[in-house]
Formats: structure tokens, C-alpha cells, sequence
């Protein structure tokens, strides 16, 4: 009896034991399970983070791209001759026509003005980046109300335009001076050279020369010999920029979008000094500043004009200055020497050792310079043949002609938009 209470006793003790075994070990497979469940649910959440990050990195890298595209665009066109605020959209969207109607970025749209904007390609369409990843983006152009500011919103999209996010910028008239703009076309031989300096800011020094000194034209720019532009040399849409022997530049050579346009000189009616012809060739002469009419100007040898004050002259017969001719502008500023030439001279020439200080405007004279005459400030002409020693140098102190001209970023106002 005693034997068989023992082994009931033993009996009873090993199924405890299995029993206790069995459920540590269900224990550990729950919580084995929930621990499984929740690195499942971690992962998934991780991942579809991570999904939701990388599209929302690729939506803002398309804004940036497409921001890029149009900062060179807007960077490359030149609006024309009057453009103010009251009609900046409407020419910016000409400009911009240009430059992209019927190409694979705007497909059947084109860039027109709708609502106070400009929608890039459309107001609903995009323009795709990448063929792979099919990213995206549109851009609206509007004006600051009231001043010469576009303000440029960029919106970037994944594929399906799920994910999207924008950024926007302000655009401002950009300071780029051209010292020769040859409507026909321009020339450059010998060792004819451009820069830039800023009036405003002192005087030209040779070792501190700036690289605006640009030239632009609807036609051909031909240059030769060791003729150089520190700055850009733009021919017109469609035509050839040509650099021969060691002619070089240090800017853009891209064609212009759009023709430049440059309306030709009106005498005004009143307030009007007329000069008659002007010949000089030895002597001085002090004259006191205002508005002038010179029918033929001639000057040559040694004469020497001094200018007491800022003049306009207008020039309608012919224009000739050689020698070692002296002209004393003003305060030495460009600004204060203007000198517009009307329809009825077809030519003028300048040449010889001496310097001009000043603001030429000719759209319908054909210039020739030529010795080893400096010019400081710009010249606008029908056509510009160089082959001058000496520099032109563009005032970036000076307005742009007629209006405003390229436009470019101003990065202090970059904002992130919902």
C-alpha cells in the first residue's frame, strides 16, 4: 500500500511539470507572435514613411528642377524697347512664346496671359522631368501689383501627382549692360575689347573692369582676330554668333529669343536749340548743358568742347569725329552726354585716339569706329562695325534702353507653398 501511494505521489509531480512546460512554452510563442506582429506593423509603418518621404523629396526636387527651368528662361530673354509694369505680363508672355510655343515642354499649349497669369504649360498641365520616375512640374507667373516684379510659383509632382509641393520666388529686372547693340548686326576686328565699369561708383580703372560689357543684335555677330567681349555676345533668333582666329567671350552665347525692337528717333517739338552745323578743328569751346539740334557735326584735329552741364543732342545729317578730338561730358557720367540720332543719318563715323563719354541712341545709323577710340557708356546703332584698339566700356550705371531687360532670381524670398 505504501509502495503504491508513492508511485501515484511521482505520478501526479512529472504531469505538473509537463503541464508548467507547456504553457511557458505558449507564453513565449504569444508573446514570440506579438513581438513578430509588431515588427510586421514597425516595418510596414517604416516603410510606408519612408515611401511617403521619397515621394515628397521627389515632389520638392521637381519644384527646384522646374524653378532651374525657368530661371534660365527668364534669365535668357530680352523684353522689349518700353516695357513698363502696365504691360510687363503681356510681354514677358511674348518673350516667353517665343522661346517655348511649339516645343515638347508646352505640347499644344502655348504661353499666353489668362487671369493675370502665366501658366506653364498650362493651368492643369505639367511638364514631365524623367521618363523613369515621371516627375513633374508647372509654373504660374504673376506680377507684383504695381511694380516691374514677377513672382514665380513652382509646383513639383510625383507620377500620379499624388504627392506635390511648391515653392515660390520674386524675380527682378536683372542688371545686365550692353555697351554695343548693332540692331543689323555687329563687328569686331583687331583687338577691339568690351567691359564694364559703374559709373556711380567711381571712375573706370582697368585693373577692377567688370565682364557686363555685352553686345546683342538681331542679325549676325562676327568676331575676329583677338577681338574680346568680357561679357555676352547674343546674335538674334536664328542667326550665327562667328568667332574667328583668337576672338573670344567670356559670357553667354545664347541666340536671342525674341528680336529686339528699337523705335527711331522723334525731334521733339519744342525746348530745342538749333546748332546748325557744327565744324571744328583746333580751338575750345564751353557750352552751358541742355537740349540741342545739330544738323552736321564735324570735329577733328585738336578741338576740345567742354559740356558745363547734362545735354541731349539730336543729330539729323551726319556725324564725324577723328583726331585727337577732346570732349569733356560733364562730370565725366555717361548719363550726362545723350545723343540721339535721327532717321536722316544713315551713317556716322569715329575714329582717331580720342574718348567719348556717353549714351549714343541710333537705330537707324550704321556706325563704324575704328583707331584707337575708348567709349564709356553704350552705343545702339543699325549696324556696329569695331575694329577700335581701344575699350568699350558699359556703364552698368545706366538704365536699360527703353525699358527693362532680362530678369533674375532674387533668393531672399524663396519660400516653401502649400
Amino acid at each position: 500500500m505504501s509502495f503504491l501511494m508513492r508511485t501515484s505521489t511521482v505520478y501526479i509531480v512529472t504531469a505538473t511539470r509537463r503541464g508548467a512546460v507547456a504553457l511557458i512554452a505558449m507564453m513565449y510563442l504569444i508573446i514570440f507572435a506579438t513581438m513578430a506582429v509588431g515588427f510586421y506593423a514597425t516595418t510596414n509603418t517604416n516603410a510606408i514613411v519612408a515611401t511617403n518621404e521619397m515621394q515628397s523629396a521627389l515632389a520638392l526636387g521637381s519644384a527646384e528642377s522646374g524653378m532651374d527651368f525657368m530661371r534660365y528662361q527668364l534669365s535668357s530673354i530680352v523684353l522689349p524697347y518700353g516695357t513698363t509694369p502696365l504691360n510687363l505680363l503681356n510681354n514677358t508672355a511674348n518673350v516667353l512664346g517665343s522661346a517655348l510655343n511649339n516645343t515638347p515642354n508646352m505640347g499644344s499649349n502655348t504661353v499666353t496671359v489668362a487671369n493675370n497669369a502665366i501658366n506653364i504649360p498650362s493651368a492643369t498641365g505639367w511638364i514631365t522631368l524623367d521618363n523613369n520616375t515621371k516627375a513633374r512640374f508647372r509654373a504660374t507667373i504673376t506680377q507684383v501689383p504695381g511694380t516691374a516684379i514677377l513672382l514665380i510659383t513652382v509646383r513639383g509632382g510625383t507620377a500620379n501627382t499624388t504627392t506635390t509641393r511648391g515653392i515660390r520666388l520674386q524675380y527682378k529686372a536683372a542688371s545686365r549692360s550692353q555697351v554695343l547693340v548693332g540692331i543689323g548686326g555687329v563687328t569686331m576686328s583687331n583687338n577691339a575689347y568690351t567691359d564694364s565699369y559703374n559709373s556711380a561708383k567711381g571712375a573706370y580703372n582697368a585693373a577692377t573692369a567688370g565682364k557686363n560689357g555685352s553686345i546683342t543684335s538681331n542679325g549676325d555677330i562676327v568676331l575676329s582676330n583677338i577681338a574680346k567681349v568680357n561679357g555676352d555676345a547674343r546674335p538674334g533668333p536664328l542667326k550665327t554668333l562667328t568667332l574667328k582666329d583668337a576672338s573670344s567671350i567670356t559670357g553667354s552665347r545664347l541666340p536671342l529669343a525674341a528680336s529686339l525692337s528699337y523705335p527711331s528717333v522723334v525731334l521733339p517739338a519744342v525746348g530745342v536749340t538749333n546748332l546748325g552745323d557744327v565744324t571744328m578743328s583746333s580751338g575750345t569751346s564751353s557750352m552751358p548743358g541742355g537740349t540741342y539740334l545739330i544738323h552736321n557735326l564735324n570735329l577733328s584735329g585738336t578741338a576740345n568742347i567742354t559740356w558745363q552741364g547734362p545735354v541731349t543732342l539730336y543729330i539729323s545729317g551726319s556725324y564725324l569725329v577723328k583726331d585727337n578730338v577732346v570732349i569733356n561730358t560733364y562730370q565725366n557720367n555717361p548719363k550726362n552726354r545723350v545723343i540721339n540720332f535721327l532717321p536722316t543719318c544713315t551713317a556716322a563715323s569715329w575714329s582717331g585716339s580720342n574718348t567719348c563719354v556717353g549714351d549714343l541712341y541710333a537705330p537707324d545709323t550704321n556706325f563704324t569706329v575704328s583707331g584707337s577710340v575708348h567709349k564709356f557708356g553704350r552705343i545702339i546703332a543699325k549696324t556696329i562695325n569695331n575694329s577700335s584698339s581701344g575699350g568699350m566700356h558699359a556703364d552698368d550705371a545706366l538704365p536699360q534702353p527703353g525699358g527693362m531687360d532680362s530678369y533674375q532670381p532674387d533668393f531672399s524670398t524663396y519660400e516653401e507653398v502649400q
